[in-house]
């Protein structure tokens, strides 16, 4: 038999196969995990096409996404302590594999048996890995072994419970269990009938019956789901989803009473034909507004009449029938179901560490102690991951939670009584756990130190460990040698100077937010002033190339404590070589004239206290080495005409011991025109002549004093500047005012990129005739205009380059009469007007 087809590419496994598999990985383990796991005990644990009973509350579903085939999905089961069975599912379109590891509920009896084989699920393989011993107070009474007789009548059992053999690896026993259909109700401690579990559903398909949907968890595959039934509705004793409120309720089937809470004691806590009601168990002053008697709610959530409330709902009737005949039948009778007022008491908030709470469901009515009501909880919503919690009490008037998680919670109870439904909603909040104060720890580093005089000390108390932060630091020296007073200090880090010789012990004592303090100590030893002997430093080697025959030796890195008093510069005795020595006794040693050849050099430092060191440097001179010259001329450029020559730039070229001889010459032909170079040896020359459009290339050599030379091309390109239209501006607008001699209108700031060459100005039609140009300005800049009357002028300027482009503007004069006019006066005087004198006037 052959457990899976060929999934990515592996060989298919057999009973057998598996079987060696599991005991070559030296799994030490129970069940099918051990050494010595037979070939029927492999092959009744493996269930092909089948899922466990309880579907997805059989236990706690975690994904092994390394298993790749069934034996490892297997064996990472076995090595896991918590893996009581695996669901392993192959799904060949996409050519995927998906393990679950599955830690069973304990205390839900045969959650982890299989369930029927299907054949929609032949692709699917679940795995009895461990047996499965569940819990008292679960889904079966206790266990008692030995307390029954499977083979008398009278077992021993209770109601609804039957004697069964239960079988183990190391011994056989008898227990009572509840018969199929019926579960252990924990809090009644009996067998009570239980609901059908939910039918295993793939969202792709249709698989749910009437008012259902396939319902697919969030951490489970996309391909498996559950049937739940719609809202709105639950499930009856036979399984079926049936509505929550019947239809023939004279109220709306999908209306929601709205529970109003209330203060007991307090004057108009409710409204109309209502009073605030307690229930005998409750404790608290806060109850529920309820309808007086022979009144309910009605779909308003008003207390009506009962008798008004039947009446509304037979008219409501008779409005939806058509009478077809006037015969008077009989009266028949219709079973009303009254809705129930339900609450589930305010919303719950809790902080983890609880997990725990209960809930009470509480019905409003007058005659409740003389009913029995049927209690049903369900969760609506619940937080994502985790457990989903523990519920005892799912069909009393208490609900018992358990192992809740962080996040908000929706509870709906469903009451029903004999021609009587309602429901109420309550949502459980869940807080996060508070913090935990954990006192600070106090940490001084460095907890011991020396410090030699003049020097300081830093003792650093920022390492504070803590959970929250810290408040406060406090430090204070608890011992010492005599001082004028005592080192305190509020701050993270205590700066220590000016002190005297000897030990000192500081505490540094830290505070949280929360108030919590913890004390450390350090101690400082102060040593007196010690005079160490200078440390010589003559600095690094020096490598020179000649003609360079000078350099500077630097010692000024030599060090003392107390600083250095003499500085003394030693040539090498063995030394032959000459040079000449200028600054022996001081920092820097300046040395001329060297040869070719090594030299040694010694620095000699004493301090105040006649305590010396040495160090030795080294000057390598070395021979010349010449480098050709890197001529530079500035590359390839573009010039625009008008020009009077071509600047030709040779100064950035280089050479490392400097260039003697420049040569400047024109490649001729290439383009453009021949010029003449006015001083060919010179780094900066011209050449000059008639420059037209085109490109020019120069030959630039350059050598340095050994005659090395280098070579390089200058490329200029000569262009022509576009021609621009020119830009006439005729000049401002004027008022002017009569009598006047002449007016100017000035066109001088018309422009252009190669030069007006002609000026035209002109009338406006519009514009008043009078006014005669003055020496023919009407072709100048300037227009000067005589003989002016008082009006509007507008005068047009028209400028032309020499390309012929133009450009025109324009600029009006107003003439105004002079004011003074009417008070003016003619005088005739009969004289010649040659004789008459300003004192004649």
């Amino acid at each position: 038999m052959c457990y899976g087809e060929r999934i990515n590419r592996t060989p298919c496994y057999t009973v057998v196969s598996l079987t060696i598999y599991l005991l070559l990985s030296g799994v030490l383990s129970v069940d099918i995990c051990r050494k010595d796991t037979s070939t029927e005990e492999l092959t009744s644990a493996l269930h092909q096409g089948a899922l466990p009973v309880g579907g997805f509350q059989a236990g706690n579903f975690s994904k092994d996404t390394k298993a790749t085939k069934l034996s490892t999905c297997i064996l990472s089961c076995c090595n896991q302590d918590n893996c009581d069975a695996v669901f392993f599912f192959h799904n060949p379109k996409i050519d995927s594999v998906t393990c679950y590891l599955i830690q069973c509920n304990k205390t839900y009896s045969g959650s982890c048996d299989p369930g029927p084989k299907d054949a929609a699920t032949n692709k699917t393989y679940f795995v009895n890995v461990r047996d499965v011993v569940y819990s008292q107070g679960g889904s079966t009474p206790a266990q008692r072994e030995g307390s029954c007789n499977i083979l008398s009548k009278k077992s021993g059992c209770e109601e609804h419970e039957e004697c069964r053999l239960k079988a183990t690896i190391s011994s056989y026993h008898t227990e009572c269990v509840c018969i199929k259909g019926y579960k252990f109700d924990e809090d009644q401690k009996i067998c009570v009938q239980e609901k059908k579990t939910n039918k295993i559903c793939d969202p792709s398909k249709s698989e749910c019956g009437d008012h259902e949907e396939c319902y697919v968890p969030s951490n489970l595959s996309p391909h498996l789901g559950i049937c739940v039934c719609n809202k709105g509705y639950e499930k009856n004793d036979k399984g079926v989803c049936t509505s929550v409120i019947p239809t023939s309720s004279p109220v709306h089937n999908h209306h929601k009473f709205k529970v109003r809470h209330c203060e007991y004691g307090l004057h108009r806590q409710c409204d109309h034909h209502q009073e605030c009601y307690i229930p005998k168990h409750s404790h608290s002053r806060t109850g529920i507004c309820r309808c007086e008697k022979g009144y309910q709610f009605d779909s308003d959530n008003k207390c009506v009449s009962i008798g008004d409330l039947d009446i509304t709902a037979s008219k409501r009737n008779k409005s939806t029938n058509s009478p077809t005949t006037t015969t008077t039948t009989a009266p028949t009778t219709t079973i009303k179901v009254i809705p129930l007022t339900v609450s589930a008491g305010k919303d719950k908030v809790i902080q983890l560490p609880i997990n725990e709470v209960t809930l009470n469901a509480y019905v409003i009515s007058k005659d409740e102690e003389e009913k029995k009501f049927d209690y049903e909880w369900s969760i609506t919503s619940m937080p994502d991951g985790g457990e989903i919690g523990t519920m005892v009490g799912k069909n009393t008037d208490t609900l018992k939670l358990s192992k809740l998680i962080e996040g908000l919670y929706t509870f709906t109870i469903h009451v029903r009584g004999p021609h009587q439904s309602g429901e109420a909603f309550v949502n459980v909040t869940v807080l996060k756990a508070a913090r935990q104060n954990t006192p600070p720890v106090a940490v001084i580093k460095p907890m011991n130190q020396e410090v030699k005089l003049p020097n300081s000390a830093i003792l650093d108390g920022s390492g504070i460990k803590d959970d929250d932060k810290i408040v406060k630091y406090h430090w204070e020296e608890k011992s010492g040698p005599l001082q004028g007073q005592q080192l305190q200090d509020d701050t993270a880090m205590l700066t220590l100077k000016d002190l005297a010789p000897g030990v000192y012990m500081f505490e540094l004592t830290v505070t949280d937010s929360d108030g919590a303090s913890n004390s450390t100590v350090a101690n400082v030893t102060v040593i007196k002033e010690t005079d160490y002997p200078p440390k010589a430093n003559a600095g690094s080697d020096v490598i020179i190339h000649l003609p360079q025959n000078s350099v500077i030796l630097n010692g000024n890195l030599s060090t003392d404590d107390k600083g250095i008093s003499e500085y003394e510069w030693i040539k090498a005795a063995d030394d032959k070589l000459t040079a000449d020595m200028t600054g022996v006794r001081t920092e820097f040693l300046h040395l001329s004239n060297l040869q070719e050849g090594d030299y040694t050099f010694t620095l000699k430092v004493t301090d105040a206290a006649k305590q010396t060191s040495s160090a030795e440097v080294h000057v390598f001179v070395k021979p010349d080495v010449n480098h050709p010259p890197k001529a530079d001329a500035g590359g390839t450029k573009t010039i625009y005409l008008p020009l009077d020559g071509i600047v030709l730039d040779a100064s950035n070229s280089t050479d490392d011991k400097g260039i003697t001889q420049y040569n400047w010459e024109q490649i001729p032909g290439v383009g453009g025109s021949k010029l003449d170079i006015k001083d060919p040896k010179a780094a900066v020359t011209k050449a000059t002549g008639e420059v037209k459009v085109g490109k020019y290339i120069f030959v630039l050599t350059v050598k340095d004093v050994e005659g090395t030379s280098s070579v390089i091309n200058h490329v200029v390109n000569v262009m022509e500047h576009p021609n621009s239209k020119p830009v006439a501006n005729a000049g401002e607008d004027q008022i002017l005012m009569l009598p006047i001699d002449i007016v100017k209108l000035d066109g001088s700031k018309s422009s252009d990129d190669k030069g007006i060459v002609k000026y035209s100005w002109t009338r406006d039609p519009t514009s008043l005739a009078a006014g005669d140009p003055l020496n023919g300005s009407d072709h100048k800049a300037v227009l000067q205009l005589v003989n002016m009357v008082s009006g509007r002028y507008t005068f047009k300027l028209t400028v032309l380059d020499a390309e012929g482009l133009s450009s025109s503007d324009s600029a009006s004069v107003l003439i105004r009469d002079d004011p003074h006019q009417e008070d003016m006066i003619e005088l005739d005087i009969d004289t010649d007007i040659r004789q008459f004198t300003e004192k004649d006037k």
